[in-house]
């Protein structure tokens, strides 16, 4: 009944505009993202109260880089809405979701988790029933979408898991109303996610889960008894020996096969150039001086980086604003943990969850990729910055 009350705030159409937008059955989340920006847009009071410096370099980066997408639409023209109105519009979401759900620290939490867990819930689901299908040996690692067939890259699949790996990095810390279902039902997820994870050899997942991980370590170490510290690291070691000693690691093992071939091919060069991606960054700042109004495609293909990407879209202009909207992302959750020092729960889950974003934004072409994902890291700023702002309530 609690949950119902929430939802109520929020308001039972845009609760499932949402849902529908991070599931997004038979692609259509595009289409749910139009009535909930449109919502959330009209709402007179919520624009009033939520302009702010972030809002604006938001909306002035995203239609800049929308005038120039329109130039060569190669996705469609729907997308030069979506990219001039989603970032924005998202941002302000976030906000009054904050105000709807009154500021209660664990609510948000709790709220936050779960949308990390509906945002994997079409790519887990797909995945899951491959393994069900044919097990971890098989060699493809592009698999269908259980809605339409479509066959999805692993890249792009395994990008749905981000907020899923930091399960780890959230368990780390007491809660501060602790709650045994969630965490069972935690693990659960997160144990069926790297089951996913590992079926489509995805490095870039389980390097956002351990450094997920040992940032929360870090953040917390300092801040817990030593007592706390004590059974922290008990904990952790018991675990990490009970695998060790009950758990194969033998990449020859059926399980670990997709992703022990994926470090197979490569090597260690591979692994060291981010999969070719370095040439590519280092190729694309070159551009940025002698094409800084953008380049082809075609000359080396995408940079596999949300700024180097919308820099060769978009050209310099657009890129100088998304690295200003980023840099004060950075500052805002830095601002936003020292004003609530005691909120250790949130505060953490903040910090991972904002790592995992940026790593991923660092290896892939968000905007032509998942574009998905940048609007709900713009939502979750405007979680950020209210709570930065505001003073936030017990749970």
């Amino acid at each position: 009944m609690a949950w119902y009350k929430h939802i109520k705030k929020i308001g039972f159409i845009i609760s499932l505009l949402l849902f529908l937008y991070l599931i997004n059955p038979y692609n259509l989340n595009m289409y749910f993202g139009y009535i909930l920006v449109a919502l959330t847009l009209t709402k007179k009071q919520v624009l009033l109260k939520n302009l702010d410096a972030n809002f604006t370099l938001l909306l002035v980066f995203s239609i800049i880089y929308a005038l120039f997408y329109a130039l060569d639409p190669i996705g469609g023209n729907q997308y030069v809405f979506v990219y001039a109105l989603f970032p924005s519009a998202f941002y302000l979401l976030g906000k009054y979701i904050y105000e709807q759900l009154g500021g209660k620290i664990m609510v948000l939490f709790y709220f936050l988790f779960i949308l990390g867990t509906l945002f994997s819930l079409t790519s887990l689901i797909s995945v899951l029933l491959n393994i069900l299908e044919g097990g971890f040996g098989q060699l493809d690692r592009s698999l269908p979408l259980f809605w339409n067939g479509q066959v999805v890259p692993a890249t792009l699949m395994g990008s749905y898991f981000i907020l899923n790996m930091c399960i780890p990095a959230l368990l780390v810390v007491r809660q501060e109303k602790s709650n045994l279902l969630f965490k069972i039902i935690a693990i659960v997820i997160y144990l069926l996610s790297l089951a996913c994870v590992l079926r489509l050899g995805s490095r870039t997942q389980i390097v956002i889960s351990l450094i997920a991980l040992f940032g929360s370590l870090l953040y917390i170490i300092p801040r817990q008894s030593m007592k706390r510290n004590m059974i922290t690291f008990i904990v952790f070691f018991v675990g990490i020996s009970f695998l060790i000693s009950n758990v194969s690691f033998d990449l020859n093992q059926d399980w670990l096969s997709t992703f022990a071939g994926r470090m197979e091919k490569g090597g260690a060069s591979d692994i060291a150039s981010g999969g070719g991606r370095v040439e590519r960054w280092g190729k694309s700042f070159e551009k940025m001086f002698t094409h800084p109004f953008g380049w082809d495609a075609d000359e080396f293909g995408h940079s596999h980086n949300l700024w180097l990407d919308v820099l060769r879209v978009s050209g310099i202009i657009p890129f100088i604003f998304l690295v200003a909207f980023s840099i004060r992302s950075f500052f805002n959750v830095k601002a936003a943990v020292r004003n609530n020092r005691e909120r250790q729960t949130f505060n953490n889950l903040l910090i991972a969850y904002f790592v995992a974003f940026f790593l991923v934004f660092m290896v892939e072409p968000i905007f032509e990729g998942i574009f998905e994902l940048f609007a709900i890291f713009c939502l979750f700023m405007g979680i950020v910055n209210k709570y930065r702002t505001t003073q936030p309530l017990n749970p």
